[in-house]
């Protein structure tokens, strides 16, 4: 009986989490999405920190130190730039992605044209998978802020989706609970 409050309870808070979040990326893509640059720039700062420290703190010197020291600059110098320019670099991100996708629907293609040489009746649908990823890899690299804040949305509608699915979850267990009683 006590898991059953206590599950009810975890569901009701998740709920709630999950729609208010939800509806805040829904609502204002760009302060989600400007928070997740700044939290992203502020990790690469202090991992440059820490690899400053490791290089400062060691007593070995060569390639490996130097390594340590170049890994260091570069996440101080990716931190800066992140919080600095975050529409920068929230328009680099889904060009990486549309470039990344158009070569795995490239790679696709030729995976569907090899299996059908092997006469593998379903080639048509990895043909099919990699044209639909091929034309998501190009609307990514036209559109690419445009595309990031599509998907900020849909994803804030995911969870305010699986919010109310966790409310409707937690009202079954409350009936559960009064059934017991």
């Amino acid at each position: 009986m006590e898991f059953i409050k206590e599950l009810k309870t975890t569901l009701l808070i998740m709920a709630g989490f999950y729609i208010i979040i939800g509806l805040i990326m829904l609502i204002t893509p760009t302060f989600i999405n400007n928070a997740i640059c700044y939290l992203i720039g502020a990790l690469c700062l202090i991992m440059g920190g820490l690899s400053i420290y490791t290089y400062i703190g060691s007593e070995v010197y060569g390639p490996l130190s130097i390594a340590i020291l170049i890994i260091a600059i570069a996440f101080i110098v990716a931190g800066i730039f992140i919080i600095t320019s975050p529409e920068m670099f929230q328009t680099i991100v889904p060009i990486i992605m549309g470039v990344l996708l158009i070569l795995s629907s490239f790679a696709k293609m030729q995976s569907a044209s090899t299996i059908k040489k092997y006469n593998y009746n379903k080639w048509w649908a990895v043909l099919v998978g990699a044209l639909i990823v091929f034309v998501f890899g190009i609307i990514l690299l036209l559109n690419p802020f445009e595309s990031l804040m599509l998907f900020t949305r849909i994803l804030g509608l995911f969870l305010i989706v699986d919010g109310i699915s966790s409310l409707i979850t937690s009202f079954g267990y409350i009936k559960i609970e009064k059934s017991i009683k």
